[in-house]
């Protein structure tokens, strides 16, 4: 298996909100965990970093999951907890006050790509030359979409494109969406903040995948694509290659 994290503050931004990092259980399975602090909370980059060291802490004391239900159990339970946990945090100091975060998580057990999202991070496969989005925004532009209220070409520029209907944080239950698929369908499994998607569309996405082989180049053109085209915000992501094979883990562990 072959990763790459790599996570820039972008050009608009004063400090960098996302977090994203991964870890290993006991029994060696991993958990990518990928954090954006809610835009324009106070401590979104607390909230980030917090949420995602708990999920890890959490995950490395598992045994292991047999059966992808126990992991899906498992993440349900735990984007509760963490959910409580941030809440808590919130109320310790007035700088905390009201601090969130989205959240995706993917995991892999019995063949399967296991994937949790609350808010608008995102995660994609590309396969054969495609890129599909597994994971839908919790998003006030996704819902309007829904309802036909804007086309998603409007969705794009809506000045409330970065409300989101979910976060961790919430004073109320979170309900988390999940998605899985064999890992036989995936060649690369995106999983990204919205500072990414927000400014380099799907085809052009796709395109560096075609021209860049090496993952950590791929996953820099993708960071510097953002920033070309303006870099309004925090761009992070995590790309996963190879992920049928349990022997052994090549990664960068590169935090630029």
């Amino acid at each position: 298996m072959e990763i790459t994290v790599l996570s820039n503050i972008g050009k608009k931004r004063a400090s960098n909100q996302d977090y994203a990092e991964y870890y290993f259980n006991q029994a060696g399975q991993v958990l990518f965990v990928l954090c954006d602090g809610v835009g324009g909370n106070l401590a979104g980059d607390v909230a980030s970093r917090l949420t995602a060291e708990y999920l890890g802490q959490r995950f490395q004391e598992v045994g292991g999951f047999d059966q992808v239900d126990q992991a899906k159990d498992w993440m349900d339970q735990m984007i509760a907890a963490v959910n409580d946990y941030i809440l808590e945090a919130s109320k310790q100091s007035a700088e905390y006050e009201g601090m969130g975060t989205t959240l995706i998580l993917a995991t892999l057990v019995a063949g399967r790509i296991l994937l949790a999202h609350v808010g608008d991070s995102r995660g994609y496969l590309y396969r054969q030359g495609q890129l599909i989005q597994v994971t839908e925004d919790h998003s006030l532009v996704n819902e309007l979409i829904k309802t036909g209220e804007i086309t998603p070409e409007e969705g794009l520029s809506h000045p409330q494109r970065n409300v989101v209907t979910q976060s961790i944080g919430l004073p109320m239950a979170i309900e988390p969406a999940f998605n899985d698929l064999s890992v036989e369908d995936v060649d690369v499994l995106l999983l990204c903040s919205d500072g990414l998607t927000n400014m380099v569309t799907a085809n052009e996405i796709v395109a560096h995948f075609k021209e860049y082989q090496e993952l950590e180049s791929l996953g820099q053109a993708l960071i510097d694509a953002a920033n070309l085209a303006g870099g309004k915000d925090n761009i992070t992501l995590i790309l996963v290659r190879h992920l049928a094979e349990k022997e052994g883990v090549f990664d960068d562990r590169d935090r630029r």
